[in-house]
């Protein structure tokens, strides 16, 4: 009898942990609610002048081109010039990888002009332009790259994917603390966007005039057949009120967000959020209209607003959260995760087996994934 309602109590609080790890905080729950958000936005505002953003230093026109596919996922990553360690960790990583699930990924380095705090570099003036040479992967605009000035970066990495990479499917915009699981993400924008995401999957210019199609340019394949679709995807913040700590790195003034328009609209957190191609013009249709906050993730989060456009919630993406390195954690469940030094980047890379290529053993076992994938649930109910 004893053992018996042991095993009931131990199933009953098994079906609880999977129930609270579907519905509870940071689990499926908040992706309904984020999709519910949509049928309570104002009707769009009118898209606004021309974004007036500061000239490019390195425009790196030509990044997206070459032969093939254009990319299906374009990451901007917004890094300091004196981050030097921290880009080559990512480009010996993940930021390597430039294809996941058959689909090209292309990574470029956002930054402005070093500011006075680093005097080193003013007698290193060409540091970038060397880098940029041997990279190929910098975009440089003219302003000066500070905390405050994220905004700026954002626009102009924005702007620039528009201009110069319009048929990335979807940007990531990221931060160079952050390590990006690359092939899950991909899975997941497949998943999310359907089948036909499979538009760039070898496919021949030859085949698609055979079957009578019209969707081929320059014999690269374009999806003029389907609707782009509007997608802002990250790890949602909700009701966050402005911060009115005075000198505060979050500070926003009266004058920016008035006490009387209340909490910020939900935004995604600006460790790493996705936009769709689509979305990346509506944002940069309306966001001269907006208030120019200087917190980049709230300004995307309100100028979608403008547009009608909501965040979608993905606790995948794990937004201000520190996951401490777990095999199956950071290899099958998590597609951010943030604050890790050049080292802890490496450590992450190696931990998930590199490029799939290097793999020979099997990744995790059915038992590990459940525990590694709860393991990320606590930690992320526990800091959401």
């Amino acid at each position: 009898m004893p053992l018996s309602l042991f095993r009931r109590l131990l199933l009953g609080a098994l079906l609880l942990v999977i129930v609270w790890a579907l519905f509870g905080p940071s689990g499926l729950g908040e992706e309904l609610l984020s999709l519910s958000l949509a049928s309570l936005l104002p009707a769009p505002a009118s898209p606004g002048p021309p974004l007036a953003l500061p000239r490019l230093l390195i425009p790196n026109e030509d990044a997206c081109g070459g032969p093939g596919a254009p990319p299906f996922l374009l990451i901007l990553v917004s890094t300091a010039p004196e981050n030097l360690n921290q880009r080559n960790a990512i480009r010996a990583s993940w930021g390597g990888q430039r294809e996941a699930r058959g689909l090209r990924v292309q990574t470029l380095f956002l930054l402005g002009e070093p500011g006075g705090r680093h005097p080193a570099w003013g007698s290193r003036e060409n540091d970038l332009e060397r880098e940029s040479v041997a990279r190929g992967d910098i975009l440089q605009a003219a302003f000066q790259d500070s905390y405050r000035n994220l905004t700026l970066k954002t626009l102009s990495g924005l702007s620039w994917a528009d201009k110069h990479c319009p048929r990335a499917r979807y940007i990531l915009k990221t931060d160079d603390d952050v390590f990006v699981n690359v092939p899950e993400l991909v899975s997941e924008l497949v998943r999310r966007g359907g089948r036909w995401e499979q538009w760039e999957k070898g496919m021949e210019p030859q085949r698609e005039a055979e079957a009578g199609g019209g969707g081929w340019k320059g014999g690269s394949p374009t999806p003029v057949s389907q609707p782009m679709p509007l997608l802002y995807l990250g790890r949602v913040h909700w009701r966050v009120h402005p911060s009115r700590t005075p000198g505060g790195k979050h500070q926003i003034s009266e004058e920016q967000w008035p006490a009387t328009w209340g909490p910020f609209p939900p935004y995604a957190s600006g460790t790493g959020y996705v936009l769709s191609a689509s979305a990346v013009q509506l944002i940069l249709q309306v966001a001269s209209r907006a208030p120019l906050l200087p917190l980049e993730d709230v300004f995307v989060g309100v100028s979608a607003r403008r547009g009608g456009l909501t965040p979608t919630h993905c606790v995948k993406l794990a937004g201000a959260t520190h996951y401490p390195l777990d095999r199956c954690c950071y290899g099958k469940f998590l597609l951010t995760s943030h604050r890790l030094d050049p080292w802890k980047m490496q450590e992450a890379w190696k931990l998930v087996g590199g490029s799939e290529g290097e793999r020979t053993a099997p990744f995790c076992s059915w038992l590990q994934g459940v525990l590694g994938i709860l393991r990320c649930r606590v930690i992320a109910w526990l800091h959401s």
